[in-house]
């Protein structure tokens, strides 16, 4: 079993612009691998903070110099030596060296580059592909089997608005979720099918085609309703039933549109208290065929995520993005309040990978289903379609299917797929 032999972190630049934590390993044996740490646009005050610079005289601020400094001259150097297969213990390490609660210290970005790092070192020194060494990690620490018999489903945002969009959309994402009945081949042609028919309906409306941070295109509608219909309008050009074979998500994302207790949303006349925002919410899964709705309330309204859920249809599922911020103790009272019935999970939201696994464990001991995400700021790294594949997430929501750091994901799975699932 090989040995650490150096780690080496250095800056990269990601889908946003700016700074982000690449690292490399190297084994005794020569084994060498390589990831990087996405960010958020959009960071939830109960999640893991990520260390930046704060230096404006480099990258607005937004510089990871400090960050780097500590793998290769605190953290590194202590590893020489180990085997990475010693995951739980290093991860550990790292958090008790951080010592916060939070991050706040190290940085999620800095103790999750080298988390990673040695999980991928391990898989390479194993000879196996990295969805197969985590699902045999998961094992030995909770001593569970996951059966890998498929590949997550898809879910492609494909329209943009709220904070990853300069429209007039309230919501966050409108996605198309392609029927669990189809492979992740089928599932991934259709959603590239209907995202360019979609652009061909935006530009024949005289709509723009320009696109947002994760890759969808972002439409100046006057109303919500109206990015649904041309989602409507894309499907039927394209021979497919909405509800049979292809679904539609929403990622509210209600943070952004919530102030002084009221909702304010473009499709009412008037700011909307929780009750009426609840009806007119419950009024889109009745009309349209969502399957999953994420973050529809505002993060601190526990009570108000009480009664969405409990006027929610069962075959939908409520995702707790903001919510829960890949936070074991705001799963855990999600759990117990029966808030909602899907987490998102954002590795970079936690900070290594043995948190993350406790975290599906978690889930997966309260029959809580999980989806796979990427962040806004992304790099081409792929380690979280691995991740969905060896855990055998419900769903991954990795953005568009455009942007290369969006599809190098999605090829990822289509990849292991063709080749790996054999």
């Amino acid at each position: 079993m090989g040995k650490i032999t150096k780690i080496i972190a250095y800056e990269i630049i990601d889908s946003r612009g700016y700074p982000a934590i690449e690292s490399r390993l190297t084994l005794d044996n020569g084994i060498e691998v390589v990831t990087s740490v996405p960010s958020g646009s959009t960071v939830g005050k109960y999640e893991a903070l990520e260390l930046r610079d704060n230096d404006p005289a480099r990258f607005d601020n937004m510089g990871v110099r400090k960050a780097v400094s500590y793998i290769n001259e605190l953290l590194s150097p202590k590893l020489i030596g180990i085997q990475p297969t010693k995951q739980v213990e290093i991860d550990y390490w790292l958090i008790k060296a951080d010592g916060t609660k939070n991050k706040s210290r190290l940085g999620a970005n800095t103790t999750l580059a080298i988390s990673q790092l040695l999980t991928k070192a391990a898989a390479a020194d194993n000879h196996i592909p990295l969805f197969r060494y985590i699902n045999t990690l998961y094992k030995s620490i909770f001593a569970k089997d996951i059966v890998i018999d498929r590949i997550p489903s898809p879910i492609f945002s494909i329209i943009n608005g709220g904070k990853h969009a300069n429209n007039n959309l309230d919501f966050q994402e409108f996605q198309i979720v392609p029927s669990s009945s189809f492979n992740f081949a089928k599932a991934y042609q259709i959603g590239v099918e209907v995202y360019h028919e979609l652009k061909r309906v935006l530009e024949y409306r005289n709509a723009s085609v320009s696109v947002g941070e994760e890759g969808g295109f972002t439409p100046n509608f006057s109303t919500n309703l109206d990015a649904l219909e041309v989602l409507n309008e894309a499907l039927n050009q394209r021979n497919l039933k909405p509800g049979l074979d292809v679904f539609f998500g929403l990622d509210i994302a209600a943070n952004h549109f919530y102030k002084d207790d009221r909702y304010i949303v473009k499709d009412k006349p008037h700011p909307l208290k929780r009750e009426e925002y609840i009806e007119y919410l419950l009024h889109l899964l009745s009309v349209y065929s969502v399957l999953a709705i994420e973050d529809p309330l505002q993060d601190d309204d526990w009570d108000g995520w009480k009664k969405m859920s409990e006027s929610t249809p069962e075959q939908t599922y409520l995702v707790g993005g903001n919510l829960l911020a890949t936070n074991k103790e705001r799963l855990s009272r999600a759990i117990k309040e029966s808030s909602c019935s899907s987490i998102l999970i954002k590795p970079s939201q936690i900070g290594t990978v043995t948190e993350t696994l406790e975290l599906i464990n978690l889930a997966r001991q309260n029959k809580f289903s999980y989806i796979i995400s990427q962040r806004s700021g992304e790099t081409n790294d792929t380690f979280v379609a691995d991740l969905a594949v060896g855990l055998q997430a419900d769903f991954v929501r990795f953005g568009a299917p455009s942007r290369g750091e969006r599809v190098a994901k999605y090829n990822r799975l289509w990849q292991i797929e063709s080749l790996e699932m054999i």
